[in-house]
């Protein structure tokens, strides 16, 4: 692994790109205890007994400078979540959540497209065919128990997705592909919906995000061919 993937990379069990694990099948689920409780930061204190809760087996390591991350496991898939912006080894203001992939090979044109798509999360990958899902979550002034429940199944959902079109994609790079890429899940739904007349309804937090999204980006492509919304002009400095 390349400098993108240094500092966690190591840290992971890599999923594999061909086996498009199923990483986040169940929702929350309704069983969560206090799920409207704030807590006030960040730290395997709060974390941990949320993933107990959703069902996912953890364990905590530790780095050589003493900080704790988590490695997590949702069905046959690993994850790792780090906390940040600490103003002490247990009070964390960020939460970065991290899945990687390898040998997949990922096609940049279908990397660009995801992140297009999905705006709550970020892929990467680098030469040598690794990718990465990630997620940064913020909790300056606390976080519900049910929002970190829910942050985490939403990523899992969103890395499952991107793992399934990584394996699917084809290699070459057009405009063409980057927009069948872009718009495929969000355009098979539409067209289903047009066909049957029946809407599709998401029956849990995860895949109604997951639309959100995707409706999300076809709406900022109907936005940027409007001529009469706003924009924010870029000036160049020179030196």
């Amino acid at each position: 692994m390349k400098p993108i993937f240094a500092a966690l990379g190591a840290l992971a069990v890599s999923a594999t790109l061909s086996s498009a694990p199923a990483m986040a099948q169940n929702s929350m689920g309704s069983g969560l205890t206090n799920p409207t409780n704030i807590v006030s930061s960040f730290n395997v204190q709060t974390v941990g007994p949320v993933l107990n809760e959703l069902g996912m087996p953890w364990e905590v390591r530790q780095l050589n400078n003493g900080m704790q991350y988590i490695v997590a496991a949702a069905g046959q898939a690993s994850f790792v979540i780090q906390f940040n912006a600490c103003e002490s080894a247990t009070s964390c203001a960020g939460m970065l959540t991290v899945t990687f992939f390898s040998g997949g090979n990922p096609n940049p044109q279908t990397v660009q497209a995801f992140n297009a798509r999905t705006p709550f999360v970020t892929a990467g990958a680098d030469q040598d065919g690794d990718a990465y899902v990630s997620r940064y979550d913020i909790a300056d002034y606390g976080i519900p128990r049910g929002n970190i429940a829910s942050s985490i199944v939403n990523f899992l959902a969103s890395a499952q997705m991107f793992s399934e079109q990584l394996a699917q994609a084809h290699q070459t790079v057009s405009l063409d592909g980057y927009a069948s890429d872009l718009s495929a899940s969000h355009l098979n739904n539409k067209a289903f919906e047009n066909l049957t007349g029946e809407k599709i309804a998401p029956n849990n937090p995860a895949m109604r995000h997951q639309v959100a999204a995707e409706e999300s980006a076809e709406l900022i492509q109907m936005l940027l061919k409007d001529s009469t919304v706003p924009t924010n002009k870029i000036t160049n400095v020179k030196d």
